[in-house]
């Protein structure tokens, strides 16, 4: 390990994080892997290679055309990657400070100033926690700027696929996909996604959003011998499910304060708008268990 990979242990889990991009780079249990390590354009990767899970702010996915309106005001921004429209924010592109350290827990800051390529100013702080049986992230962000602006924040981790992982999740309403990978349509779950009852992925792409969440989640890897919980403040009610195909050796699961796109929609669909100085948080935990033969 470099000095830029630090290891936090507790019992059996093993999670080894990098202030590059704020990110995680693997995480076990018991020599399980329950976080895929992914070659993603993220800061960490471009040094070690792959990522595991990273923070979103001041927003998650993308946005239309580079740009939002907002209390009669303009705003662009400049794409940050290959992609055309600006993609995951910034916290994922930059170094944090460590503010704190323990065997089993570290506390990221990272601080955004007013730039050219984004109206954006603010102060991010990441806690990652671990027990002998749970990962916990927080994330707080405090607007910085001198004026009223939409803030949201998320989490984009990797989980590992195999055949027969099963997803369980309480949601309402689906979004379709369409051109530059932005929600489309509103509506019901499609059959072959009916995490309510507990599924297996679909072999197809999916990138797609998700509303009405409880912020309960639940993974089952039978074939391993492992699940997990996932259960996210109420903040986030809206979740991205990200899986390139069938042979695919991970999905995503992101929780998010917001919709994709929530700039360029009327109704911003759960960003929050901050005051300068006023703060949005939330927190994840995943919790392993062992498997079980119900939910």
């Amino acid at each position: 390990m470099t000095g830029d990979v630090i290891r936090l242990e507790k019992g059996g889990l093993v999670i080894d994080v990098s202030p590059l991009g704020g990110s995680i780079l693997s995480a076990n249990w018991h020599g399980m892997p329950f976080l895929k390590p992914v070659a993603s354009p993220g800061l960490a990767s471009q040094v070690f290679g792959a990522e595991a899970c990273f923070p979103l702010i001041p927003f998650g996915n993308r946005i239309e055309n580079n740009r939002f309106h907002f209390e009669g005001q303009d705003h662009v921004l400049q794409p940050n990657t290959a992609d055309p429209l600006v993609l995951h924010g910034d916290g994922w592109l930059q170094g944090w400070e460590i503010l704190k350290q323990a065997p089993d827990g570290i506390v990221f800051r990272y601080v955004h100033d007013l730039n050219e390529g984004s109206p954006f100013a603010y102060e991010a702080i990441q806690a990652i926690d671990i027990c002998n049986d749970s990962l916990s992230l927080s994330l707080t962000i405090t607007n910085k700027a001198t004026r009223r602006l939409p803030y949201g924040l998320g989490f984009h981790p990797y989980f590992p696929r195999t055949p027969a992982t099963r997803l369980f999740a309480n949601v309402k309403r689906y979004w379709s996909e369409r051109e530059n990978h932005l929600p489309g349509e509103a509506g019901p779950l499609p059959t072959d996604l009916d995490f309510p009852n507990g599924t297996t992925l679909p072999g197809r792409w999916l990138n797609n959003a998700f509303a009405g969440w409880d912020g309960k989640a639940r993974i089952e890897w039978p074939e391993i011998g492992m699940a997990l919980s996932l259960e996210a403040d109420a903040i986030f009610g809206h979740f991205v499910l990200y899986s390139p195909s069938e042979d695919g050796e991970f999905f995503c699961l992101e929780p998010m304060s917001h919709l994709p796109n929530a700039h360029a929609m009327e109704r911003f669909e759960g960003l929050v708008t901050l005051d300068p100085g006023q703060q949005l948080g939330g927190r994840m935990t995943l919790r392993l268990v062992k498997p079980a033969h119900s939910r």
